[in-house]
């Protein structure tokens, strides 16, 4: 099977995650999509809500997703959770399965601080999905390998489906003008309103029901 694997502290989940993540599912025709929530993001502060807590928002989204499956496995480790460490776990279990990794292009400039990270390219495929602001430009380590690898999906679907890892797929995906960020601030001050649009129904209802992010 393909699978792509969205990864995140989703604190909360919102939008701006998953309707990128099922336009990826369907551009790619993927057989599976998977959200990954951490434990210990290397890149990022610890989550505000618990585990718990992001696992009942995740299970609440996939009432308006319901293609999305949720993998728990960097859940399982208390240590930071390097994504090519994930990557080998899984593919020990599902050798028979391709893994496309979706990431932000704020995620592939800064690729290259990331833990062994010219490994990715030997253990699936990264697919790019825009956000404004952000640009990889020539004096960036990443460039040679975005020069080498990048294809759009139309020609990796003709031409590498099958192959297990090695390309970085560029999709043109509508932007979402949401982040965690600042879903947090809003709830913190009482704005409700602003995250009416951002965050699922039942999951906003959660959120509040929890008293999540409120000071």
């Amino acid at each position: 099977m393909r699978i792509g694997i969205f990864g995140g502290t989703f604190d909360p989940v919102h939008y701006g995650h998953l309707r990128p993540a099922e336009a990826v599912r369907q551009q790619l025709k993927l057989d599976e999509l998977w959200l990954m929530p951490n434990r210990i993001p290397p890149h990022k502060a610890a989550a505000s809500a618990t585990v718990e807590q992001r696992l009942q928002m995740l299970a609440l989204a996939q009432q308006e997703f319901p293609a999305f499956s949720i993998c728990d496995i960097e859940l399982k480790r208390d240590v930071p959770s390097y994504s090519v460490v994930t990557l080998e776990q899984l593919i020990s279990t599902r050798p028979q399965d391709n893994f496309y990794f979706i990431m932000g292009t704020d995620s592939l400039v800064t690729l290259s601080t990331w833990h062994q990270w010219q490994q990715l390219f030997a253990l699936c495929h990264l697919v790019i999905c825009g956000r404004d602001g952000w640009q990889l430009t020539q004096d960036n380590p990443v460039w040679p390998q975005w020069q080498r690898r990048h294809i759009s999906g139309e020609q990796h679907l003709q031409q590498h489906a099958t192959v297990r890892s090695g390309d970085i797929v560029q999709l043109d995906i509508e932007l979402q003008p949401y982040a965690s960020t600042q879903l947090r601030h809003a709830l913190e001050v009482g704005d409700i309103n602003a995250c009416q649009q951002a965050v699922p129904a039942a999951v906003l209802d959660f959120i509040l029901q929890q008293q999540l992010y409120q000071s």
